[in-house]
């Protein structure tokens, strides 16, 4: 059975969003002790969750900038990964229990080892809309998450672009 995330869906403005992304220089900033590696630790103990992660969705892969309980996991295909389809959204995509979601049935990051269940994620957007990565949360247990909850996901997710733009016009990146 061929699940939602096997098709590759990708936005109408895929090449202006990629070039949006590259344009921030983002690949070899891998900084473990950042501003990223703060808002996924704050965003694990605000939710309560042990994984919280900071990507970036490329063409094929998912970049992970900053992660926790993800060590030693710098990127991830595309394929499979939930935050390939969090970025298609507008708002945050919530995975109460991703073993009831159709389109996750064949995902071997629910099914496989990993046994993911909740994901949340909340896309990054560039100050021209274009969503360019997510900052994303999860556990191993199925959970709900309230509309506030949402709005606070989102915060976080304006705090990492505010991050970017201030290292983009500084020329830091």
């Amino acid at each position: 059975m061929e699940t939602i995330l096997e098709k590759k869906q990708v936005p109408q403005n895929e090449n202006e969003r990629l070039a949006k992304l590259y344009g921030y220089n983002i690949g070899d900033s891998h900084d473990k002790m950042g501003t990223f590696q703060h808002v996924v630790s704050m965003a694990a103990r605000i939710f309560h969750v042990p994984v919280a992660v900071v990507s970036f969705v490329e063409d094929t892969k998912v970049r992970i900038e900053a992660s926790l309980s993800m060590e030693g996991t710098n990127e991830m295909s595309r394929d499979i990964s939930l935050c390939s389809l969090a970025v298609l959204q507008e708002g945050v995509t919530v995975f109460e229990n991703a073993r009831e979601e159709l389109c996750l049935l064949s995902n071997p990051v629910v099914y496989g080892d990993f046994g993911l269940q909740f994901y949340a994620g909340a896309p990054l957007k560039t100050p021209d809309g274009f969503h360019i990565g997510v900052i994303a949360i999860a556990d191993k247990k199925p959970r709900t998450f309230s509309k506030d909850e949402e709005k606070l996901l989102e915060g976080l997710a304006t705090v990492v672009m505010e991050e970017l733009e201030e290292r983009l016009a500084m020329g830091s990146m």
